[in-house]
């Protein structure tokens, strides 16, 4: 059936050229662009942030429209600054630039024309480093150093560049890099402590020097009180002199502890000791036993005398006194034997003119007895013991030994006097004696004792006595005085306590000594640093007391107390854990360093992962590429979420998102309405033509898909009118 047609067509998309950075292609239902190189997107409309990936090798990128320009760094070229830069053959660098110096002389519009033929223009001063270059080139030569690159060291110009003399403790091309010069450990006796620029050493006790290479001469200060002193490496050593200890000689030895005085008291002194003998006894120690004058003789530590004189036995008492001696008094059988000894090897040839001499033998008396008459006469040498009836003034204390060819005559009666009579030498017949002592002549034996005088009595109350001809002399002790060693000396008058107070009492005095000195007159420094106060230090010792030289790290009197550094904020980024002997610092994020000084690049990492990363002090700024977002550009933006697209469906993509528009509609968010072509009519969006052809179905469908259109058919009530307005207006 012959039909009246009308197309209906969605416009065009391509006519109203949506790619705005490439070339469209028509498509059923829409279209499709193909970009330019450096833009994407559904109309070719982004740009491609060519800087995401770096491509700057040594430079720095700047993205553009349609591609990007690499800002290189002095002295690289090329697109992507790969290319170190070469000034040619006669051209000198400065500044990224290459100079030249031309021997024409011409005017300045000579020269610029000539500068041009070489690919340059004439040079334009702008600055002093500038100058100075060409000046350089003037005279062959740029002066680098006028930039001043080195930063801890000295610049030395060389043709074509420069060289930096570093100063000690720096290193790196410009001396900007400190040596860590710790780790070749250069304290050989002590902890390094690195610093800008050098290196500090603490060194341990008994060292000194830069490196703490030097042995401490502690000798130096004669610590040795009483000894020689050896220096060792990192302390010494005191060789104590005879009586003298302690780690610097100055304790004295008490020699007296091991009592070295035999026969006698023992004195200590300082280094030393002295031994105060007994009577008679001499030697060092009083160990010699004593010895008799000339004339006397010995036996049982006492000394002998046979005194010519024939008296009485008062006078002869008296007279032994004389010589600081007493009548002999016979005790026992070996003295009397030893008496009679002196008599036979003493008479001469007057004694044997005399009268028979007795010798009265000790029965136990104290002095001798008044003797009683011998019953006979006696031969030479013949010995009896004659008792009588008399009650002498003296009893006896015991019985006398009876020696053989005694008469036993004798009775056991204690109150009966009995005398032993030796007849030493006769020159008569006959022998009488008279009872009266006083009338018998007697010749005398003295006995020289140390046992028996005034000091029996011990009246020295501290000291020793000595007995004297008719007397005694007390030798006091230290710190007594007085007649009988009975007043105490006040050793305080003369202040022996150097460094201390004294205080008098009986038989001496006693120092409390001040803080730091020791000694029985406080005369001893006492050696603090023997018990090792400084707890984080070295200890040195001085009159009087000590001082601490204390660690890094530490203070207060015995280097105990740790040093707050924190409280100095060293810290600059950062925050400060104090800790013994020194600190930590925890780095706030972007800084490190022992103090936190050094920022962190962290775009050495590449954090930003759709953008461009900016450091900056302790931290850094990511520039994200349209599309992105978060702090290292990881988040895509749903830009959907806004509802870009007008007349159309979004879909979001990674850094995007793409409108797929309605029918007619166009533009990169579905925003430019449809606009039907000349001889075609606009409704809801769609574009409406009726053709005059008048055939089939078929064949108008077709004649509208060569359009580009397709055969109406009508949905509703308002098309239906349209499509009939047509029909009326000749449409």
């Amino acid at each position: 059936m012959p039909t009246t047609t009308i197309a209906m067509s969605t416009i065009g998309r391509c006519m109203t050229k949506p790619c705005q950075h490439g070339t469209c292609e028509n498509q059923d239902g829409g279209y499709n662009c193909t970009c330019l190189p450096g833009w994407t997107g559904q109309n070719c409309q982004r740009d491609i942030d060519e800087c995401a990936k770096m491509p700057c090798q040594h430079g720095r990128c700047v993205n553009q429209d349609g591609g990007y320009n690499c800002a290189c760094s002095p002295g690289w070229t090329g697109q992507n600054c790969q290319q170190a830069k070469q000034c040619q053959s006669g051209w000198h660098k400065y500044n990224s630039h290459c100079y030249k110096f031309m021997t024409d002389v011409a005017d300045w519009s000579t020269a610029s024309s000539g500068c041009k033929q070489h690919g340059a223009f004439l040079a334009s001063i702008k600055d002093g480093g500038e100058n100075n270059v060409i000046a350089g080139l003037i005279t062959n030569d740029i002066d680098e150093c006028t930039e001043m690159p080195c930063q801890h060291g000295h610049c030395v110009n060389e043709d074509g560049g420069y060289n930096c003399a570093c100063d000690p403790g720096w290193t790196g091309q410009n001396c900007q890099q400190d040596i860590d010069e710790c780790t070749e450990m250069p304290c050989q006796h002590g902890r390094c402590v690195n610093k800008d620029g050098g290196y500090n050493c603490a060194c341990d006790p008994g060292w000194t020097g830069q490196n703490c290479q030097q042995d401490v001469n502690e000798c130096s200060g004669n610590p040795c009180l009483h000894g020689d002193c050896v220096n060792k490496d990192g302390g010494y050593k005191c060789t104590c002199k005879q009586g003298w200890t302690g780690q610097n000689c100055q304790q004295d030895i008490d020699e007296c502890f091991s009592k070295p005085c035999q026969h006698g008291s023992c004195v200590n002194q300082d280094g030393g000791y002295n031994c105060t003998c007994k009577p008679g006894w001499t030697g060092q120690n009083c160990q010699d036993a004593p010895q008799c004058q000339d004339g006397w003789h010995k036996y049982n530590n006492h000394c002998y005398k046979r005194m010519s004189d024939r008296v009485g036995w008062s006078t002869a008492s008296s007279r032994c006194k004389q010589h600081g001696a007493i009548l002999a008094s016979i005790k026992d059988r070996g003295e009397n034997d030893f008496i009679l000894d002196l008599f036979l090897n003493e008479m001469t040839e007057s004694d044997a003119k005399q009268p028979a001499e007795i010798l009265v033998l000790g029965s136990g008396l104290t002095r001798a007895a008044p003797p009683l008459p011998p019953p006979r006469n006696l031969a030479s040498g013949e010995q009896v013991t004659v008792s009588g009836p008399e009650h002498n003034e003296e009893s006896c204390s015991d019985t006398p030994n009876t020696p053989e060819g005694t008469d036993d005559r004798g009775h056991e009666d204690a109150e009966t006097p009995r005398v032993s009579y030796r007849a030493l030498k006769w020159t008569g017949p006959s022998f009488s004696a008279v009872t009266d002592s006083e009338t018998m002549p007697t010749t005398i034996i003295a006995v020289s004792t140390l046992d028996i005088d005034e000091c029996t009595e011990m009246p020295c109350q501290h000291g020793r006595c000595v007995n004297q001809d008719g007397g005694y002399n007390c030798i006091c002790s230290p710190r007594w005085t007085g007649q009988n060693c009975q007043q105490d000396v006040n050793e305080c008058i003369g202040n022996p306590c150097r460094y201390g107070d004294c205080q008098n009492k009986d038989g001496g005095y006693r120092c409390t000594c001040k803080q730091g000195w020791t000694g029985h007159d406080c005369q001893q420094d006492k050696d603090e640093c023997s018990n090792n106060p400084c707890q984080h230090g070295r200890c040195v010792n001085k009159d009087g007391g000590y001082n601490c030289t204390c660690k890094p790290g530490w203070t207060g009197q015995t280097c105990q107390q740790d040093v707050n550094e924190c409280s100095g904020n060293p810290c600059l980024h950062g925050d400060c854990e104090n800790k013994d002997g020194g600190y930590k610092c925890t780095c706030k994020q972007g800084w490190t360093g022992q103090n936190c000084q050094q920022d962190i690049d962290e775009c050495s990492n590449n954090p930003c992962q759709h953008g461009r990363c900016v450091n900056k002090d302790g931290g850094y700024n990511c520039t994200c590429k349209p599309g992105w977002t978060g702090q290292t550009c990881q988040q895509d933006i749903d830009e959907c979420s806004n509802n870009p697209c007008r007349q159309g469906r979004c879909v979001n993509q990674d850094g995007g998102y793409n409108c797929t528009c309605e029918p007619g509609w166009t533009g990169q968010n579905c925003q430019d309405a449809p606009r039907c072509q000349n001889g075609w009519h606009k409704y809801n969006n769609h574009c409406y033509k009726r053709m005059s052809d008048r055939v089939g179905w078929s064949t108008a469908s077709s004649r509208c898909k060569q359009h580009g259109a397709m055969l109406a058919s009508i949905k509703d009530h308002g098309e239906n009118n349209f499509i009939l307005d047509l029909f009326l207006n000749g449409g």
